[in-house]
Order: C-alpha cells, then structure tokens, then sequence
C-alpha cells in the first residue's frame, strides 16, 4: 500500500502529499488504535481479595471445653459431698470377741449337776438289777442318776451305749457315760459316769457306789464314751 501510495504521490505530487500526510495520520491512528487494543485486551490487574470466611471453632475443641466443663461439675458435686465417717475401733480390730454360746453355759451347768446328784450316793450297796438308792446296779445307777436331772436313759448298759454321740477319750468331760467291757469280748457289760480329772463314779458289784480311777485295769477294758446332754 505505501509502494502504490508513493507512486501515486509521484505521479501527482500534490495528491501525494495529501495521500502521505492522511496514510501517516492512518498509520498513526491505527497505531493508536492497536495500543489501544493491545491494552484493552490486557488482563485486569487488579486482584480481587477473596472475603476470609469467618472462622468457626473445630468441633473437637468444642467437644473439649464441654467435657472440661462436665468434669468441673462433677468435681464440684463431689466436695459437696459429705465425707465418710471413720470405721469404730470394733470395725477396724483384726480381731473379734468370741460370742458366748448359752448352750455351752447349760450344758456344763447341767453336767456339774449330774456329777453332784451322782456323788450324792457314794457308799450305797450294790444289789443286782437294783434301780433305787436301796440299792443299784451299774446301769441302775446311771439311769437313776440321770432321771433326776430330767433325762431318761434306757435300762441295761447295752441299750445305754446306743445312744447319745460317741466321744474320743481325750475329750471325755463330766457326766459322759463310760463303758467297759468286763470279759474283754468288746460287748458293753459295765457302765459309769465320768466326773473329770480321769475319775469316774460307778456301782461297783464288790464295793457298791465309788468313784474309780481311770488306771490302767480300767483302761484296758475301756470300750468307749456317750455325751446324752
């Protein structure tokens, strides 16, 4: 275009000056115009400051601070709390006193009354199959003995050694009846009443009502102990 322009301008130089000076003012306006466009198409400086959301406490703190909260509660409940009281020195003693056993006591007071009401007739005679203070035999005696202090035994020895619970003879105690066996064939054909310290009382066929030490001739036909109380 400026070829063809400048020849025109040549050929008329007056209309080649006009033409020039208009395709300077075009050049320059177009120029102009592409500056322009270059900074229209120029990207818009200016950045945009994105609003900061507002910020929100973590769930997790959240749960924190209320289970702080719950556990100051619970420590305030539990000073409001009235204390314990101390045990009682009865309490805190490693050891406890015995309770005194009410059978225990009548059982022995009833043992030291058979014992007394035996004594009562050393000296009587001895009569075979006797039951009364005129006169006893073995069982007479023991069975007599025991039905004033309000216990009925049977009539023989035999009978007399199937009741009542057996005792060992280390642990014989007043008013245990006492058997023996005389022939030595361990059936019961004699009978006593233990009154302690290894003594017993019996009606004796050669000497009647006496009181005998378990020596070593009773001891030896000793066959076993009764407590009826």
């Amino acid at each position: 275009m400026l070829v063809l322009t400048l020849l025109a301008g040549v050929t008329n130089p007056q209309s080649g000056y006009r033409e020039h000076a208009a395709t300077v003012q075009a050049e320059n306006l177009i120029s102009s115009n592409s500056a322009q466009n270059m900074d229209d198409n120029k990207p818009d400086q200016t950045i945009e400051t994105p609003a900061q959301p507002q910020q929100e406490k973590p769930q997790a703190i959240q749960t924190a601070q209320a289970k702080s909260t719950q556990a100051k509660a619970v420590t305030a409940s539990a000073k409001r709390v009235s204390p314990t009281p101390a045990p009682s020195r009865s309490q805190t003693s490693g050891t406890t006193a015995p309770a005194v056993s009410t059978s225990s006591i009548t059982t022995s007071s009833k043992a030291l009354a058979i014992v007394s009401t035996a004594k009562q007739y050393l000296g009587v005679r001895y009569v075979w199959g006797g039951t009364t203070p005129s006169g006893f035999d073995c069982s007479g005696f023991t069975k007599y003995v025991f039905a004033k202090n309000g216990i009925t035994l049977p009539r023989i020895s035999r009978d007399q050694y199937n009741v009542g619970k057996s005792v060992a003879f280390n642990n014989l105690q007043p008013a245990d009846l006492v058997f023996f066996s005389m022939d030595g064939d361990r059936i019961t054909d004699h009978v006593g009443i233990y009154i302690g310290n290894g003594q017993f009382i019996q009606a004796s066929s050669s000497n009647g009502v006496m009181i005998s030490s378990m020596s070593s001739y009773w001891k030896s036909r000793y066959l076993g102990a009764k407590r009826v109380l």
